[in-house]
């Protein structure tokens, strides 16, 4: 499968979805979406952590404080995808949620356990270090649209944050001359990319195509909002992910 990654472009540069969908009739809301963030979408992307991460070349103390920080998410992932799959529609359209959820609290929360024993880093290093701000906005970000009542919402931050890891994953995965022998590296990818999780992300967009159409214009610039400020945001974990110990 190709992943169709957006190109740089201006910030917000789509037009609202009806004229951005009369111009692109077979474009989908998710689609738009992306469009509509489409410099950031590519920043997350092609950030040079990514890129970093394909050459098993991450400064272990950047390694760690990404582990660190990357696993702070899941508590409120798992929280945020729980209130989307209460506000899916069908059982049909709760049952790709709920298997993701097991993969979650399942093989993703071990692998970063399994990290933290290999690199040595202890309970203490992992309890006292602060969360970076772009943690703490983005746990925030996923607590507003958990706690709200828009299904849209909730999917546009779960689309954000696994659609944007496939488009890295999947690029770096597909450039890579040798797998890397550390499974940190190795298995971050595995979770990433294939079958599978691009089941995934086609489920959240598919979710997002069926609601956002209907959407009335205050609520379809709202889903806009919760996409690009978690967009935003990855940018800015990936940024303090690459900088915080060089």
């Amino acid at each position: 499968m190709t992943i169709d990654i957006p190109q740089p472009a201006a910030a917000s540069s789509a037009p609202d979805y009806p004229e951005w969908k009369h111009a692109n009739p077979d474009g989908r809301f998710s689609d738009w979406l992306k469009a509509s963030v489409a410099e950031n979408w590519h920043r997350v992307t092609h950030h040079p952590f990514t890129d970093a991460w394909g050459k098993a070349a991450i400064p272990k103390r950047n390694l760690e404080n990404y582990l660190i920080q990357d696993h702070r998410f899941i508590d409120r992932f798992v929280a945020l995808l729980a209130a989307a799959v209460s506000r899916a529609p069908t059982l049909k359209d709760r049952i790709p949620g709920c298997q993701f959820l097991a993969l979650l609290t399942g093989a993703e929360n071990t692998y970063f356990e399994r990290c933290f024993v290999a690199l040595g880093v202890t309970d203490e290093a992992r309890a006292t270090q602060p969360d970076w701000p772009a943690t703490s906005d983005f746990k925030q970000l996923m607590a507003d649209a958990a706690n709200g009542t828009s299904y849209a919402d909730m999917l546009a931050v779960l689309a954000v944050a696994e659609g944007t890891y496939l488009g890295w994953a999947d690029r770096v995965n597909r450039s890579l001359t040798e797998r890397p022998e550390d499974f940190w590296y190795a298995e971050w990818l595995d979770l990433h990319v294939g079958a599978y999780f691009e089941s995934v992300v086609g489920y959240l967009n598919d979710q997002l195509d069926q609601v956002g159409p209907t959407l009335s214009a205050s609520d379809r610039n709202g889903c806009l909002s919760f996409f690009a400020r978690a967009t935003e945001l990855e940018v800015r974990f990936f940024d303090t992910a690459w900088g915080s110990a060089q």
